[in-house]
């Protein structure tokens, strides 16, 4: 007789199967399955070495998605020979980093920023080892944008020269060959210049200047002058000290008379208020002084009056005025 199964038991087992394998799915697929991507096609005209599969996207250095696939030629026409790259971008990550500004799955957004300079572009992780990723990134006054797909099959990005392929474009444009030609032109001339000089004389020349020069420094009349120089720098020097020692005195003098004037002004000037004080129109003094010349002036006319009365009557000293005649 044969024992029933436990069905606690065949649960407990395919939970844990399940638990398992969701464990494998999360740990093996770094949580890819659950991740929102969208793919995206490129066209470069630069050489793809350095660049592989797994290579990071990223939008202005910040890492937004891989590149999946590195192409020879795609859905293309026949005399275009430009490298397609498959990439994938991370919407959950764009979002994350974007704030949710960076729609590039939604056609309309990825048009308008194609308009407003959206491109890619190879950027290199390092010189020395040559390692390559796609660039996004927003181009000021970037050209005309260039689609290679024959027929849409993927949302495509155009591309932008790398700054390795610019600076290779502008060392191509430079014209070398006349930059060469020029230089050797100039050489001849400064050869041709250099073989005209009189080297003999201009030496000779150089060498009496110096003989000159020697002489003139080893001259008596310029040793006299320098030793004369010396002595009028240490007799004027003695001088300033000098001067310097009797500037204080004389200035702390000055500085006396100066505060003895302003004293002896501010004592001529009350005496010029006090002064006024008593001329003014209505002053006492004013009034007495005017009074007393007038006693005065009465006076001077009483002694006129007396000196005419004794030049008439001399004998008025000795005999006095004679009384008025009496009237009968």
């Amino acid at each position: 007789m044969s024992t029933k199964a436990n069905p606690t038991l065949i649960g407990l087992f395919v939970v844990s199967g399940l638990a398992l394998a969701v464990v494998a799915i999360v740990t093996f697929g770094s949580g890819r399955l659950f991740s929102d991507k969208t793919e995206f096609i490129l066209y470069f005209n630069d050489s793809m070495k350095g660049l592989n599969p797994g290579a990071p996207v990223k939008w202005q250095g910040v890492t937004i998605g891989s590149v999946k696939e590195v192409m020879i030629l795609h859905n293309q026409a026949t005399n275009d020979f430009a490298n397609p790259v498959l990439i994938e971008i991370d919407e959950d990550i764009l979002e994350q980093k974007a704030d949710g500004r960076l729609d590039l799955a939604d056609p309309i957004f990825l048009k308008a920023s194609i308009e407003n300079g959206l491109r890619g572009k190879l950027d290199s992780d390092s010189l020395v080892t040559g390692v390559l990723h796609v660039e996004l990134d927003m181009v000021a006054k970037a050209s005309s944008p260039i689609f290679h797909q024959l027929h849409k099959e993927y949302m495509e990005i155009p591309t932008h020269p790398s700054t390795i392929q610019e600076l290779l474009g502008n060392l191509g444009s430079v014209d070398f060959k006349g930059i060469s030609e020029k230089v050797s032109v100039l050489l001849s001339h400064v050869d041709n210049g250099l073989s005209e000089l009189d080297v003999k004389g201009i030496n000779a020349g150089l060498t009496n200047l110096l003989l000159s020069a020697n002489r003139a420094v080893s001259s008596p009349e310029l040793t006299n002058s320098f030793t004369e120089l010396r002595q009028l720098l240490v007799e004027g020097r003695s001088l300033v000290k000098r001067l310097d020692g009797r500037v204080d005195p004389l200035a702390d003098e000055t500085e006396k008379l100066m505060t003895q004037a302003q004293k002896t002004l501010e004592k001529l000037s009350g005496g010029l208020e006090q002064v006024s004080a008593l001329i003014r129109p209505n002053a006492p003094f004013r009034t007495d002084v005017s009074a007393a010349l007038e006693q005065l002036a009465a006076a001077a006319r009483a002694i006129g009056e007396l000196a005419d009365f004794l030049r008439l009557n001399p004998n008025a000293l000795l005999t006095g005025r004679k009384p008025p005649a009496e009237t009968p």
